[in-house]
């Protein structure tokens, strides 16, 4: 484990203080993906298997798609901005920093007489009180089902479920390069515990909406390959979301389209959201695309990364092509 330097607890101590304390608020980041909720449910079904009081809140309202509501829980989460009960320990999952949960939700962290964070983004300061970040491993959810086991001794099934969720979306279906050895041996003890890997997989990546399909059209129609084909981008509009019918989960597979493009290094998609640009970066070789990331005001991992830049999106067209071009020359 490499954890870093914000990191002032151990797994064991994460544990101490689950078990020491009550009503907890768990949040994730702004659009939340498998890992993000998969952490989140799992260790909310943990404590409350213990009799702990929790909810687990989302940054914004947004639907989360049909790939992520089949899982046990996901009905019960609240947006920040609704949330109106009591947080004496708040804890933040699969985020590093308060820019990515929200004003909403810093007011909750802000009220919270504790505050913890289980994640794997490596980050400059602490969010909260204490931090465990390992940014070697695979997924939060892997994380999260290590403290798991310490503190209820034999998991649920939900916790297993949501867990396995996680591990799968984020290395994509073990296709990425963080698919390791301990990502295998975190989704064998899942499987153990009753997962279906067939059911997870037809959910998360088979029961996609005829609006993100209309919208994959449109990212290919879009695309762009350059630097001598190393590179590859496309965007979408929030008038052609709106065209099909989507909302902004449907959107998350277009990041995918573009990476599998043979031969490209870097895949860039960009999208409309709330008058700016939103854009997710990644890397098919050694490429450091959240140092990119990092300049631009967001962050991530060496392989997967995301940023919004306070620009339409015809000048961030131009603007990222040229970033691109500078991060492969």
């Amino acid at each position: 484990m490499a954890v870093t330097a914000q990191t002032n607890v151990s797994i064991a101590e994460v544990v101490n203080l689950l078990r020491e304390h009550d009503d907890y608020v768990i949040c994730g980041h702004i659009s939340p993906d498998g890992d993000c909720i998969g952490a989140q449910l799992a260790l909310w079904h943990a404590l409350k298997s213990l009799g702990k009081r929790a909810t687990c809140v989302l940054v914004r309202s947004d639907p989360l798609g049909v790939a992520l509501d089949f899982l046990p829980g996901a009905a019960e989460m609240v947006p920040a901005a609704d949330y109106n009960g009591v947080c004496k320990t708040f804890i933040g999952v699969d985020v590093p920093n308060r820019e990515r949960i929200g004003l909403s939700a810093c007011e909750i962290l802000d009220s919270a007489q504790v505050s913890i964070t289980i994640d794997h983004h490596a980050a400059p300061q602490r969010m909260c009180d204490y931090a465990y970040v390992d940014p070697d491993v695979a997924a939060a959810s892997v994380l999260v089902w290590e403290i798991i086991k310490q503190l209820v001794g034999e998991p649920s099934f939900e916790s297993a479920l949501c867990a396995y969720t996680g591990v799968l979306t984020d290395t994509g279906g073990f296709r990425f390069q963080n698919s390791d050895s301990r990502a295998f041996e975190t989704a064998s003890e899942l499987v153990a515990c009753g997962v279906d890997p067939s059911y997870v997989a037809t959910n998360v990546y088979q029961s996609r909406t005829l609006a993100s399909l209309k919208l994959e059209a449109i990212t290919i129609n879009r695309m762009d390959v350059f630097c001598d084909n190393q590179a590859a981008m496309s965007w979408v509009d929030e008038s052609d979301v709106l065209s099909v019918g989507a909302d902004r989960a449907d959107l998350e597979p277009m990041i995918d389209v573009v990476r599998s493009v043979q031969g490209i290094r870097v895949a860039c998609m960009l999208r409309e959201q709330d008058g700016k640009t939103r854009g997710n970066l990644r890397a098919k070789d050694e490429t450091d695309v959240s140092a990119l990331a990092r300049e631009l005001g967001g962050g991530g991992h060496k392989a997967a990364a995301g940023f919004t830049i306070d620009m339409p999106m015809r000048e961030a067209l131009d603007f990222m092509r040229e970033k691109l071009t500078d991060l492969l020359s």
